[in-house]
C-alpha cells in the first residue's frame, strides 16, 4: 500500500503538471485507466488522504525551486509593496520589475505562486470529486474534503489578488482550453469553497499544519474585507468580515488561538505553529536533500556581509515610519557580523538597508551570523491571530462605526508590540487608516502589505513617499492596470485563451 500510495501522489503531480503548468504528453489519457479506475481506488480512504499529501506537497513547492511557497520566488507578485524591495544589481531582475511596476509576461519567478497553486487546486479538486467513493467514518472523509475546500480557497485568493482575472478548476478533469474567470466570479468560488471548509473542518486535527474549522472562519474573514476594497468594493462584506473574524475571536479557545505573550516568540523555531498560528505551511530539512525544507527563511533574507543573498528587505522610509519598541526591535537587524570579525551598519553595508529579523532563528549561528543555512525547518504562517484582530478591528470601523470592541482588538496587538492604545475619538477614516498602518506594522515581510495597499487603494500613496536613496526606481505606470501580474507567457503560449 506505501508503493500505491507513493505512486499516486506521484500521479496527481503529474496530473497538475499537465493542466496550465507544463506542456504534458498524457492530456489525451484517460485517467480512470492510470488509476485502475478512481470508484475502486478511492474506496480505501488512504488513497484519498494521498492526494490531500500531494496538494499540501504542491503549496509547500516540495523539491522543487520553481514552484510553491518555499522560496523567496513566491513573493515575486508583491515587490510593488513598501516593506519588500531588493538589490539594484545580480540576479534579481524578476523582483525589481515588480518593485519598478515594469512587469513582463516573461518573468521567470512569477511562476513559482502561480504554479504551485494550481497544483494544489487539481489535487483538491481530486480530493473533492472522488471522495463519494470513499467508504469510511464520514467525518474521516468530511475531514479531508473540508481540508480540499480550504486549500483551493487559499490558492486562488492568492491566485486572483496577484492576477486579477484567471482560469478557474474545479474539477480533476479541467479542459486545458479553459478561458479565464472574472474576478467576481474567482470570490464566489473562494467564498463557497470556504462556507463548505467550515461546515466539514474539525475543531482540532491530530496533525499539525491540517487547517482547523477556526482557520476556515478566519480565511473567509480575510476573504471578505478584500472583496470590500478594490476592485470590487462590495462594502456590504464589510459587516460579514467583521462578524466571521468576530466569531474566531470570541471562540478563540475552541480552536487553540491567541498572541504570544512577547512579538518576538513568534520567530523562534520553538515557537512554530502555536497559538499565534491559524493555519502555517510545514517544511523539513531532515531529508537529505532539503527538498521539503524553507527555502525563505535564512540566506534568502540576509546580507551580502553575512554571506546571504539579499533577497529582500524593507523600504527606508517603511523603517523610518515603523514606530520604535520591542516589535521593531524583533522585525529588524541592523548591524552586520563579518566573517574576518568586522561589524558593519546597515547605513554603511552594501545594500544600504536593515534587514529582517524574523526570518533568522534556525537558520543562523547568532556566534558566528555569517555562518548561515539556505534552507530550515521553518513552518511559514499564511495566517496569524494578529492578523484576525486587525480584520476586525478594520472591518467593525467600516461596516457599523468605530466602536469599543474595535478600539480592544487593534490595541490587543499594539500593546503586545510595546506601543500604547490607540488614541480615542478617531474618525472611522483614521481608524481605518491606523489599523492599516497596524497591519503594515504587525504582518511586515510576510507577504501581505501589497494585497493591503491594493484593496484600500494606497499604492499611490505609498509610492510618493518612496525614499530618494531607493537603488530600484519607478519606470512603469502606477495604474491599476499595471497593479496585476500578467498571466505567464508559458501559460498563454500553451492556451491563448488565457490572453488579456
Amino acid at each position: 500500500m506505501k508503493n500505491y500510495t507513493r505512486l499516486l501522489i506521484k500521479y496527481t503531480l503529474s496530473i497538475a503538471a499537465c493542466f496550465s503548468v507544463w506542456s504534458c504528453t498524457e492530456l489525451d489519457e484517460n485517467p480512470k485507466g492510470r488509476l485502475n479506475d478512481p470508484e475502486v481506488a478511492f474506496q480505501d480512504i488512504s488513497n484519498l488522504n494521498a492526494v490531500s499529501i500531494a496538494m499540501y506537497a504542491a503549496i509547500r513547492g516540495d523539491g522543487s525551486w520553481a514552484e510553491g511557497f518555499a522560496t523567496t520566488q513566491y513573493m515575486t507578485t508583491m515587490f510593488g509593496a513598501d516593506d519588500i524591495t531588493t538589490i539594484a544589481g545580480g540576479n534579481k531582475e524578476p523582483f525589481r520589475e515588480f518593485d519598478e511596476f515594469s512587469k513582463s509576461p516573461s518573468n521567470i519567478w512569477m511562476s513559482n505562486l502561480y504554479k504551485g497553486c494550481y497544483r494544489a487546486i487539481l489535487n483538491a479538486n481530486a480530493v473533492i470529486e472522488y471522495s463519494k467513493y470513499t467508504q469510511d467514518e464520514q467525518s474521516a472523509i468530511d475531514n479531508l474534503v473540508g481540508q480540499a475546500h480550504f486549500i483551493r480557497a487559499l490558492s486562488y485568493f492568492y491566485l486572483v489578488r496577484s492576477w486579477g482575472e484567471i482560469p478557474m478548476y474545479t474539477t480533476p478533469d479541467a479542459p486545458i482550453d479553459l478561458g479565464l474567470s472574472e474576478v467576481s466570479v474567482v470570490y464566489e468560488q473562494i467564498i463557497a469553497d470556504l462556507k463548505e471548509a467550515e461546515a466539514l473542518l474539525p475543531d482540532t486535527q491530530s496533525e499539525v499544519g491540517r487547517p482547523k474549522k477556526g482557520a476556515a472562519m478566519a480565511l473567509l474573514a480575510k476573504v471578505y474585507l478584500t472583496k470590500a476594497g478594490w476592485p470590487l468594493k462590495d462594502e456590504s462584506a464589510y459587516a460579514l468580515a467583521a462578524s466571521k473574524a468576530g466569531e474566531v475571536i470570541t471562540q478563540k479557545g475552541r480552536w487553540g488561538f491567541d498572541l504570544l505573550p512577547s512579538f518576538d516568540m513568534i520567530w523562534k523555531r520553538a515557537n512554530d505553529n502555536s497559538s499565534e498560528s491559524v493555519f502555517s505551511i510545514q517544511y523539513d530539512r531532515n531529508t537529505g536533500d532539503g527538498a521539503h525544507a524553507n527555502h525563505l527563511i535564512g540566506t534568502a533574507s540576509m546580507p551580502k556581509e553575512e554571506n546571504g543573498w539579499e533577497d529582500f528587505f524593507c523600504e527606508l522610509t517603511f523603517y523610518n515610519e515603523f514606530p520604535a519598541g520591542p516589535r521593531k526591535d524583533a522585525t529588524f537587524y541592523t548591524v552586520f557580523y563579518t566573517s574576518d570579525g568586522g561589524v558593519v551598519n546597515f547605513e554603511d553595508s552594501d545594500a544600504r538597508h536593515p534587514y529582517y529579523a524574523k526570518f533568522r532563528d534556525g537558520a543562523v549561528d547568532e556566534a558566528q551570523p555569517w555562518v548561515n543555512n539556505f534552507h530550515t525547518a521553518a513552518a511559514y504562517a499564511l495566517i496569524r491571530y494578529a492578523d484576525v484582530l486587525l480584520i476586525f478591528a478594520e472591518a467593525t470601523a467600516q461596516a457599523t462605526g468605530v466602536d469599543t470592541q474595535a478600539y480592544d482588538a487593534i490595541n490587543e496587538v499594539r500593546n503586545r508590540a510595546g506601543l500604547p492604545d490607540l488614541t480615542v475619538g478617531l474618525s472611522k477614516a483614521d481608524f481605518v487608516n491606523a489599523v492599516i498602518e497596524e497591519r503594515g506594522w504587525e504582518l511586515a515581510g510576510e507577504g501581505q502589505r501589497w494585497y493591503d495597499l491594493l484593496r484600500t487603494e494606497k499604492v499611490q500613496e505609498v509610492i510618493d513617499k518612496r525614499h530618494p536613496d531607493e537603488p530600484v526606481k519607478i519606470t512603469g505606470a502606477i495604474t491599476p492596470d499595471n497593479f496585476y501580474a500578467p498571466i505567464p507567457e508559458a501559460e498563454v503560449l500553451k492556451n491563448p485563451n488565457l490572453a488579456k
